[in-house]
């Protein structure tokens, strides 16, 4: 296997505690995913981290579930919509494969929200530097829906969210 670097063998040791500490609720993980770089070394991140809890204490401390959440807007490129899907895929069948907590969701707007109901429907304007429905609508609502959903039937949830320092606030 390859050496991994000492700053990431820290990160993925501090994700180990993190998921093995105790709370009340045994609060699932929601890890919001895109598929770009930021969102895909998280996903990396935390799988190498249970693997390393499955390796060390078996089966039995994999009791936390973690989410994938991945937001579908429903008028993504088609090409990235299909490599979307099939990257969503590959992530379900080996979390499967490898018996990990693991599960992928994909959210979508409410018909209400969805770009071609605003544009065309409601007769809102395409976005633009002024004016953003999408990211709300489109974006933020349906994955604000999944996380209240799993904090009704698990009490609280912890978001993990990849961005990078240098990232700017206004991304989306």
């Amino acid at each position: 296997m390859t050496k991994i670097p000492r700053k990431i063998s820290n990160i993925i040791e501090g994700t180990c505690d993190q998921y093995l500490e105790k709370d009340r609720y045994n609060r699932p993980w929601i890890i919001g995913f895109s598929g770009g770089k930021d969102s895909t070394v998280l996903l990396t991140l935390v799988w190498l981290a249970i693997l390393k809890i499955r390796e060390e204490f078996g089966n039995t401390k994999l009791k936390r579930s973690i989410y994938v959440v991945c937001n579908d807007t429903m008028v993504e490129n088609p090409i990235i919509e299909e490599y979307t899907k099939e990257v969503l895929h590959t992530i379900q069948k080996a979390a499967k494969e490898q018996n990990l907590p693991i599960t992928v969701k994909t959210t979508t707007p409410k018909i209400e929200d969805t770009f071609w109901t605003c544009v065309i429907g409601k007769g809102y304007p395409v976005p633009n530097n002024s004016f953003r429905f999408c990211t709300e609508r489109m974006k933020i609502k349906p994955t604000s829906q999944f996380i209240t959903e799993q904090v009704a039937e698990d009490g609280e949830a912890i978001v993990l969210i990849g961005t990078r320092i240098s990232e700017k606030p206004t991304k989306g």
